[in-house]
């Protein structure tokens, strides 16, 4: 098992750069751009508060300013970048990869070998593994020192925590990937299914929120990541990231269970 999640990531170490790289240059176009914004954030407060509490909690976050560097971070770049962005790439990919090689007629060679079929399920998650780290790793040492460029600080224990956090979230999202690449013999659909399961779970966490139906959206991984509220007030949760490790583990249990059952002769 260790020998597939270890070909498995170094055949997705280029793409995992690539996705660095792309995320540093987003971090440094916003960061470059916190200097005018602190200028004119009075004028920007007052068209967040007029703005509806769906849109302020789907674009900005629990943030209700954006003059100072945290508040600013949240709304522009991890809001976006890691809770909707990332999320919806991360179940994308993960849903290719044991769909892809049904689809491709190559998962009877893989199965050929001496490891069991809910093995391959885990090595196969198991590969994004690095590279999720890889991508938080380079960004969190980008924002720390885009803020440092600007005159600005940043608690570092704080931003640390964001990425830790970020990390368990997106595995989330692979691992809801994962089942949809396990339940589809077409890769286009295993990625649509998982993909759009965690757009639509972000949708369902956003306009729930602080309503009468707010206990529908629990069942969204967005509920459970909180960037503004590591970031801003400083708020680690370790019953959030205790669910967030747990769905982890769920996720790929029950991915290898029903690929374990899954009749593959058709």
């Amino acid at each position: 098992m260790l020998d597939l999640t270890a070909f498995e990531a170094r055949r997705r170490l280029r793409g995992s750069l690539l996705l660095a790289g792309a995320m540093v240059a987003l971090i440094v176009l916003t960061v470059a751009l916190y200097p005018s914004i602190r200028e004119t954030g009075a004028d920007l407060d007052a068209y967040l508060e007029s703005l509806p509490p769906e849109a302020t909690r789907a674009f900005v976050g629990n943030v209700t300013t954006l003059t100072t560097i945290e508040g600013y971070l949240v709304s522009q770049l991890y809001q976006f970048g890691w809770v909707l962005l990332l999320a919806v790439y991360y179940a994308y990919a993960a849903a290719s990869t044991v769909a892809g090689e049904v689809e491709r007629g190559t998962i009877g060679l893989t199965l050929s070998l001496p490891v069991t079929r809910s093995r391959v399920v885990v090595g196969k998650f198991l590969s994004l593994v690095p590279g999720v780290v890889l991508v938080n790793a380079v960004t969190a040492l980008a924002v720390y020192a885009g803020v440092v460029l600007v005159d600005e600080s940043i608690d570092a224990a704080d931003l640390f925590a964001v990425h830790a956090y970020s990390i368990a979230y997106l595995l989330c999202c692979a691992g809801v990937g994962l089942l949809a690449s396990v339940a589809f013999d077409s890769v286009r659909r295993a990625q649509t299914v998982g993909a759009g399961s965690v757009f639509g779970m972000f949708l369902l966490d956003t306009f729930t929120f602080d309503t009468d139906y707010e206990w529908v959206g629990d069942v969204a991984f967005s509920r459970y990541f909180d960037p503004g509220g590591i970031l801003v007030d400083g708020e680690v949760s370790g019953g959030d990231l205790s669910i967030l490790l747990v769905a982890v583990a769920v996720l790929v249990v029950a991915s290898g269970e029903y690929f374990e059952r899954r009749d593959l002769s058709g």
